[in-house]
């Protein structure tokens, strides 16, 4: 974020863009913030070409994504999962919002940028 590492990325392995099987294509994403999940945060990138919903939110191996994007506080050994996903989550809204219990969304763009 703005240059530094808050958090590692896990996406599933390449299989065309296939929705919910696939990572999504190298590319530069606006981005929008949701509220209506359990987790009451989550960043949903736009204009990912022949997708909707990516999101990017918890989770720790490949099967916690359905073609979404993970983060954790650092990759596993294997280089196929995250480990402590939920602090990294909070650590990526922390550094967002400028406060770990923000009470209002601040006037701030998210771009995302995706790279193999």
């Amino acid at each position: 974020m703005n240059g530094s590492v808050i958090a590692y990325a896990l996406e599933l392995p390449w299989q065309g863009n296939a929705p919910l099987i696939s990572s999504i294509p190298d590319g530069t994403y606006s981005s929008v913030l949701r509220y209506d999940h359990a987790d009451k945060w989550r960043i949903e990138l736009t204009g990912v070409p022949g997708r909707t919903g990516v999101q990017i939110h918890t989770g720790n191996v490949p099967d916690d994504s359905e073609g979404c994007i993970l983060v954790g506080s650092k990759l596993g050994d294997d280089l196929c999962s995250v480990i402590d996903s939920k602090k990294a989550y909070d650590a990526l809204r922390t550094a967002f919002y400028g406060s770990p219990n923000p009470v209002s969304t601040p006037n701030k763009s998210i771009t995302v940028v995706v790279e193999s």
